[in-house]
């Protein structure tokens, strides 16, 4: 009798569990996520970035981004990071109904809020929090929800930027196997070097860097001097001066390949305790920027330094 009592309370306990996880599955149902349609990126026009202090606005021009007002080049790479986010957002739970801001970080102190237009019509309105517990999601909310959902993806620092931080640091930009010359103007003196075929064997040919008094140069050192212009990124640009405020630079370069190119580098301006950063110029760049000490002294040599080293005694 008493095993009897024993299988019926089991058996109610089993019924009891499998209602209760039953009524679990059909509150979880009880809500509908938000249907966001994808939008395709490249019909993306602008985007606006409000957080707790200022306002950024980036737009399309053409195949470039834009930083307004003052038109300054953004950094793609960065851009299209953005847009991956605001043409998929993808919602995946919903979070909290219950209207506290606070605890994802989605007050008017701490949110981000974005808007993006394709043409006159916005197209994504959301405002971002912080990343989730899972480091996978991002908590937000979408215009006209008062819900807070789970996103896919940790993507706040995407759009927790400046419009210092978003600009385009590329300030040359060429491939090194275009360049035919190049000169170098330091200390009052410039040296030409150009690149000629050797043959010394009509079936090898190859590649040598000369002086214009025909003493060659070496060809590793020419190799990395010229690596070390070809992608060449600013730490930063310099505010409130124009590219006329820079006179006797240290050293000008002037470089012939498909077209011409030119950097001018400035004497640096080192103040106490902090690395020395080289203003300078390029012909691919409207504007005055900063180099890093580490690439300034890659670039600032003596015409010298790219010739042979002459054997030890």
């Amino acid at each position: 009798m008493k095993g009897k009592k024993e299988y019926i309370i089991l058996a109610a306990i089993i019924v009891a569990v499998v209602a209760y996880l039953g009524l679990r599955q059909t509150d979880r149902s009880t809500y509908q996520l938000p249907a966001l349609s994808r939008i395709t990126k490249e019909k993306i026009s602008k985007i606006e970035i409000t957080g707790p202090e200022k306002t950024l606005v980036v737009s399309r021009k053409g195949d470039d981004w834009i930083i307004a007002p003052e038109g300054y080049p953004a950094d793609s790479k960065k851009i299209d990071r953005m847009l991956d986010i605001v043409s998929e957002l993808e919602l995946t739970a919903m979070v909290s109904e219950s209207k506290n801001d606070h605890r994802y970080d989605l007050t008017p102190e701490k949110r981000i809020q974005v808007k993006a237009w394709a043409g006159k019509d916005v197209k994504r309105e959301f405002d971002i929090g912080k990343t989730a517990d899972t480091f996978r999601h991002t908590f937000v909310k979408i215009s006209g929800d008062d819900r807070v959902f789970h996103a896919e993806n940790n993507f706040r620092d995407r759009f927790e930027t400046t419009a210092d931080a978003l600009r385009d640091k590329t300030v040359l930009a060429f491939k090194s196997d275009d360049i035919g010359s190049f000169k170098i103007t330091k200390d009052g003196k410039t040296t030409e070097f150009k690149k000629v075929e050797e043959s010394p064997k009509p079936e090898k040919k190859s590649l040598q860097w000369i002086t214009t008094d025909n003493k060659p140069a070496d060809l590793n050192k020419i190799k990395s001097f010229l690596s070390s212009l070809s992608n060449l990124k600013c730490k930063s640009y310099l505010k409130d001066r124009i590219k006329e405020d820079f006179k006797d630079p240290v050293i000008s370069i002037t470089l012939s390949g498909t077209k011409t190119y030119q950097l001018s580098v400035y004497a640096h301006e080192k103040k106490e305790e902090e690395e020395p950063l080289w203003p300078a110029q390029s012909s691919e760049n409207n504007y005055p920027f900063l180099l890093a000490d580490f690439k300034a002294k890659d670039i600032v040599k003596d015409p010298g330094d790219l010739m042979p080293d002459k054997p030890k005694k």
